[in-house]
């Protein structure tokens, strides 16, 4: 019995460690690494209320987030699952899923990793969907079963689902449902239900293109097609032309956010679109909630927020999720257009409104002096006719919009806004180390993390080269989403209002 023990101990370590006890993960000696987070930070910061922590977008308690992945809708939980590492800043030796629920999309509860380094070999993105007709055959109770498909590096796609409604996964004794070449890393699977003909599909990155696969059962697949010009994590679906059930086109998306509206016959993506931005900062591998069959929405994404150029802190965390928008499809001055805006559920955030209708800001003034801080949202319809243009200076950070060339220019990037009639509307949710920009309802963004210095807290709207007249403006605290979760972890924060 104990020779039997010893020969399942070393099968069990051998993707680790040799015979010798060498290290085969290619990882430094965890004290050696330098991105590594250190226990004893990791116990003195068992809460959410560092400096720089965001307040209203998901981290986990500690490690770096990366990739949204594997989303899924059911019964009203949303389940997102993330590239993670509990132990590092980086991304590498550790990488697993991490998981997390919420009710809202607002509020978020951690749960356990579902994947991990040494099984899944350093597992990748993919995604997740509801079997709701059983195709899979696994579900015996009354839950439907749950299913996500991953990347590992070695040998492939492969799945694992969840009969329990995400509480526990198990991985399919059929992986990899898709065998990885030699030589390559295709990567990152994208599966939805097509309702024409009452099968599943799948857009696999096979560099350096989207492929296209069908299946009946979810194990085996067929090759259909291929469009070149894309570059890791897809998302596909079909959505509403301005709100038009009845006019519906197909939209995918890049791993960087931009995106091609076309049709899809079942087997081939038609589009005479290019790659088309609608976010302007840095977000990466955009991932919507997949919820049933019908994939009728709404179309609700998050993504990887990076820091871009700016350097990383060195905290017991890293990086953050976008806050969650919905998508929609609008015609935009003749031109259909990807819109991306907050979720309705921030408003329960709100607190301490400043409410301002009908004023003229000169150069000089500032409607916004005295309402300091690090969390607001705030809400502005700006007429910039009689000026050179406007901007909001956001804890040193400048937002300039350009009234002469109709460019919006953020943290070095600029994006082309022409006036919605003659008026230029901007939402800002700003937290302690991002700020996104919503422009002309969400047809362009700027998602960017930044570490401003912690004393200024200000928080100003100018004019340049003349007055702006503003029809609204609309100012409100924002309270941290983390409050209630740091009170079970006996974690008692000043009230914030």
């Amino acid at each position: 019995m104990a020779r039997r023990c010893l020969i399942w101990i070393v099968i069990f370590l051998y993707p680790v460690i040799s015979v010798s006890g060498q290290n085969l993960s290619g990882a430094p000696p965890f004290d050696q690494d330098t991105n590594s987070i250190r226990y004893q930070d990791v116990f003195d910061n068992m809460h959410y209320n560092q400096i720089y922590r965001p307040q209203i977008h998901y981290t986990p308690i500690t490690g770096e987030i990366g990739d949204a992945t594997g989303m899924i809708l059911y019964k009203g939980e949303y389940h997102l699952f993330y590239m993670y590492d509990e132990w590092s800043r980086r991304r590498k030796y550790n990488k697993s899923w991490g998981h997390a629920t919420s009710n809202d999309c607002i509020f978020w509860e951690q749960k356990p990793q579902i994947l991990n380094t040494v099984v899944d070999n350093r597992p990748g993105s993919g995604s997740g969907i509801v079997d709701w007709n059983n195709t899979l055959g696994l579900q015996y109770g009354v839950e439907k079963t749950l299913v996500v498909f991953y990347t590992d590096y070695i040998r492939g796609t492969c799945i694992a689902f969840s009969r329990d409604a995400g509480k526990t996964w198990i991985r399919h004794k059929d992986n990899p449902v898709i065998h990885m070449p030699a030589g390559r890393a295709d990567r990152d699977a994208l599966v939805f239900w097509y309702k024409p003909d009452q099968s599943w599909r799948m857009i696999l990155y096979e560099t350096p293109a989207f492929t296209f696969y069908k299946s009946t059962d979810l194990l085996h697949w067929t090759y259909l097609s291929r469009i070149e010009g894309f570059h890791e994590c897809p998302d596909f679906m079909e959505m509403p032309v301005d709100g038009d059930e009845n006019n519906k086109k197909w939209v995918i998306i890049n791993g960087d956010g931009t995106y091609r509206i076309g049709s899809f016959n079942g087997s081939e993506f038609v589009t005479g679109m290019v790659n088309t931005k609608v976010d302007y900062g840095y977000i990466y591998a955009t991932q919507t909630f997949k919820q049933s069959y019908e994939g009728d929405g709404p179309f609700i994404q998050l993504s990887f927020l990076r820091p871009g150029k700016q350097s990383e802190h060195k905290l017991t965390w890293s990086k953050q999720q976008s806050f969650p928008c919905e998508l929609a499809l609008k015609t935009i001055n003749g031109e259909l257009r990807l819109c991306r805006n907050p979720v309705n559920g921030i408003k329960q955030l709100r607190y301490d409104p400043h409410i301002w209708n009908k004023i003229t800001v000169n150069p000089g003034d500032n409607p916004l002096k005295g309402i300091d801080g690090d969390l607001f949202e705030i809400i502005a319809d700006i007429d910039p006719e009689k000026s050179s243009g406007f901007g909001f200076n956001i804890r040193g950070e400048k937002l300039e919009y350009s009234a002469r060339d109709h460019l919006l220019t953020f943290r070095g990037n600029q994006a082309k806004l022409l006036p919605d009639g003659n008026k230029i509307r901007l939402r800002l949710i700003i937290d302690r180390s991002s700020v996104e920009v919503f422009a002309n309802d969400g047809e362009v963004t700027f998602s960017n993390i930044f570490y401003p210095d912690p004393v200024n807290l200000n928080l100003v709207l100018y004019s340049i080269g003349g007055a702006i007249e503003l029809t609204t403006l609309e100012c409100y605290r924002l309270k941290s989403i983390w409050l209630k979760r740091e009170q079970e972890l006996g974690y008692q924060r000043i009230s914030e209002e």
